[in-house]
């Protein structure tokens, strides 16, 4: 996804994105690709499920910033010194670009030594799930209400689409563990949960 695509996909019901300066990122080890994107379009603040990005500032809590300034790594500054944050999950994880992957985005999970786990396989893969998703979450509020997205409750073919629009663009962010196949196998979990109820 383009960073054009997305801001003509995201503006059309969500919130203003949040492009970063230019002077901004020039510190950060970045590909030029990843940079453009940041940008141009930028990421939203927050977007479902329940995921916070950074915003155009130098404060180091809320910008985008390098995990050794945000975290004390002693000795393993250097194995640490690759991830760029831009992000956080619900539980507080980092959402980080690992520059020495080819700027792939990786959950850190600060519970475990800050051990990667796949997110998506780049900054334009995560804004296309970002989309997906949120297209998911508008598709089971129009038909089902509010009631019916706190619960969980969508249809197989709502879930079906979602999940095939996921794969057409990050295969691996489904197949490999990390943060969106551990998120959809919840959200099926969940709505299992409410249907027996």
């Amino acid at each position: 996804m383009t960073p054009e695509e997305f801001t003509h996909s995201w503006i059309k019901i969500a919130e203003p994105l949040t492009p970063l300066s230019p002077v901004r990122l020039n510190s950060f080890n970045l590909k030029l690709e990843t940079k453009e994107f940041l940008i141009k379009a930028g990421l939203p603040t927050s977007a479902a499920p329940m995921l916070r990005f950074t915003k155009d500032t130098d404060d180091i809590v809320y910008g985008i910033t390098k995990l050794v300034e945000l975290y004390d790594f002693e000795e393993d500054w250097a194995k640490f010194d690759k991830y760029v944050v831009i992000g956080s999950c619900r539980d507080g994880d980092p959402i980080a670009i690992n520059t020495d992957e080819n700027d792939l985005i990786e959950e850190l999970d600060h519970g475990n030594g800050f051990t990667p786990k796949y997110f998506n396989s780049s900054i334009n893969a995560l804004a296309g799930f970002l989309v997906i998703y949120r297209n998911f979450e508008h598709s089971v509020l129009t038909e089902h209400g509010e009631e019916g997205w706190q619960n969980f409750y969508f249809t197989d073919a709502q879930f079906d689409l979602l999940k095939s629009r996921m794969l057409s663009i990050d295969h691996k962010a489904l197949t490999e563990e990390g943060f969106w196949k551990d998120e959809l196998e919840l959200i099926i979990s969940l709505r299992k949960e409410y249907l027996e109820k």
